[in-house]
């Protein structure tokens, strides 16, 4: 069992749930309603990453549940790391993690990794009432796809490290956090990550460049897809999200927050929260 500790927020229990082999840990923040929202956090992040939004008064009408995949924050290592730790293992994890709860009316939000994860689950037949996704182009398996939306800014290249450096990780949190200074306890989850993770991912997406591309999921599903997206997202040009094609874009575009990052759930937590409001009420 892992040794890390997260506080957990005001009003919110911390459980753990057997899914397969893995031992996965969760926020779980009750509402009178039974509108859900699962959180999906990034590489090398976890759950802790949406503190403000388990804190925020605007979603006290939602339940909110957040996830530490397997080799993040509270939950343990991957026991298999070949069949865990890469895309379709994980997003098999928050599936399963959605059929334990017996979620049915939940939407789910993904952060950075975790968006390309929702969409690998909607690709495998998930089926919430919407997604979000924050921090995520869609984009891949194909490297051409991918090359042509990230940017090689300074940390980007610990995404696929598996024996990354203290030094290099603090960069790579520095920018995954900026225009901020990560947190220390934001720190704390980056150092914490299991390696093997980041390089399972890489390694997968080397050797699967013929799997169904994410653009073709996003194009094909039916089911709304909100963008929230921070102006100042450093890891990829945030325009050229508006340049896909979705199936079922809500407002037809991406929703901007001026002067946010990569998170911009932490950044301007209020305003970002009013959007949630907005697409899940709509």
């Amino acid at each position: 069992m892992s040794q890390y500790q997260e506080n957990t927020p005001t009003n919110t229990t911390r459980d753990f749930a057997q899914i397969g082999n893995n031992k996965i840990a969760f926020w779980h923040r009750p509402a009178p309603n039974a509108n859900t929202i699962v959180l999906v956090h990034g590489n090398s992040a976890s759950k802790a990453a949406f503190r403000a939004l388990f804190e925020s008064p605007a979603l006290k009408q939602f339940a909110l549940y957040a996830l530490d995949l397997p080799g993040c924050g509270e939950s343990d290592d991957a026991i298999d790391t070949a069949a865990e730790y890469n895309m379709p293992g994980l997003a098999k994890t928050i599936m399963g993690f959605v059929d334990h709860l017996s979620l049915e009316n939940y939407f789910i939000l993904g952060w950075s990794l975790g968006g390309h994860l929702c969409i690998e689950m909607l690709a495998r037949g998930a089926s919430p009432q919407g997604v979000i996704l924050t921090g995520t182009p869609p984009c891949g398996p194909a490297l051409a796809e991918v090359g042509e939306i990230f940017l090689p800014v300074v940390g980007a290249e610990v995404t696929g490290m598996v024996d990354a450096t203290p030094t290099q990780l603090e960069t790579f949190a520095t920018t995954m956090f900026a225009p901020n200074l990560p947190s220390p306890e934001m720190l704390a989850a980056v150092n914490r990550a299991d390696g093997r993770l980041r390089g399972g991912i890489f390694e997968y997406l080397i050797g699967h460049q013929d799997e169904k591309p994410q653009r073709q999921t996003i194009a094909e599903s039916k089911i709304p897809i909100a963008l929230i997206q921070g102006t100042n997202e450093p890891f990829f040009d945030p325009k050229l999200v508006d340049k896909l094609a979705y199936g079922n874009l809500w407002r037809g575009r991406a929703q901007w927050i001026e002067g946010a990052g990569h998170a911009p759930f932490i950044d301007s937590p209020d305003e970002y929260a009013k959007l949630l409001v907005e697409f899940a009420s709509n």
